[in-house]
């Protein structure tokens, strides 16, 4: 029963994530604004806002102007859902469940902005500053929040994730300056140094080097597979912040201590 709540939870928050997704990169309001068709610009009505199910019921079309719904629209509520449910079981309630519910909630939080960073990087090929900055803002508060009201479980460190988002903007921003002065050409953007930065303030010292460790190595797998595929060709940019973004959840959902063991001597420095 309490799984059913949580993917209904996660397909209304996916629908939101969709408005945000849309609406940010033009700078439009997405919470006060009603939603409307983006094709012919028609308010949709209460019966039209159902995620997933609403879909379904319109055979995948606007009740307006009759133009195919695109199935993106479901397929990022359905894995809102997934990962919501996901982070549910993730967690147990036996211990103390008013920090369960606490962690349960930031995983929540977390994976929202994931999703929308992630869609609209591959979108629009940018990582809106709002979203890197508020998220590393949130992150901060609720490790401020895991400190001074579940003292008990003070084992993070707040200048440990401090130390990590300073690192990140200086530590990248130096390296991007290097490789263009060696090569003529950035190595991250704006956007992936900031988002590098809310990692840290989310992960700390030892996520935020696991993140990078597993960024570059999924991108790397993916980037063989692609240009075997030919989706890809040699010298096509792939936008770097889903790679971030998946390895962000990654590291958040099965801890550092796997992520030491499961990589053994790819984090070779570990060892000397």
């Amino acid at each position: 029963m309490h799984g059913l709540f949580v993917l209904i939870l996660g397909a209304c928050v996916g629908s939101f994530l969709n408005v945000v997704i849309l609406r940010l990169p033009k700078l439009e309001p997405y919470i006060l604004k009603r939603s409307y068709c983006p094709k012919c610009g028609e308010k949709l009505s209460f019966f039209d806002l159902f995620p997933i199910l609403s879909w379904l019921f319109l055979r995948f079309k606007c009740r307006y102007c009759n133009l195919s719904i695109p199935f993106r629209y479901p397929l990022i509520e359905i894995i809102t859902s997934f990962l919501f449910l996901l982070c549910f079981y993730d967690r147990n309630f036996y211990n103390n469940l008013s920090y369960e519910l606490f962690l349960l909630v930031s995983s929540w939080i977390l994976v929202s902005y994931l999703i929308v960073l992630t869609v609209i990087d591959i979108d629009e090929m940018i990582l809106p500053d709002s979203l890197t900055f508020s998220g590393s803002i949130i992150g901060f508060l609720l490790i401020l929040i895991t400190k001074f009201f579940y003292f008990d479980y003070n084992s993070v460190k707040l200048e440990d994730h401090f130390f990590a988002y300073i690192f990140s903007i200086i530590g990248f921003f130096i390296f991007s300056k290097v490789v263009f002065v060696a090569f003529n050409k950035p190595a991250f953007g704006g956007g992936d140094i900031k988002l590098f930065a809310m990692c840290g303030a989310w992960l700390g010292t030892i996520g935020l080097e696991l993140t990078i460790v597993l960024s570059f190595l999924i991108s790397a797998v993916y980037s063989v597979i692609a240009l075997c595929l030919n989706l890809i060709r040699r010298g096509d940019y792939i936008p770097f912040g889903p790679f971030i973004c998946v390895s962000t959840f990654l590291v958040w959902i099965l801890g550092d201590e796997f992520w030491i063991k499961s990589l053994g001597n790819i984090l070779w420095w570990k060892y000397l």
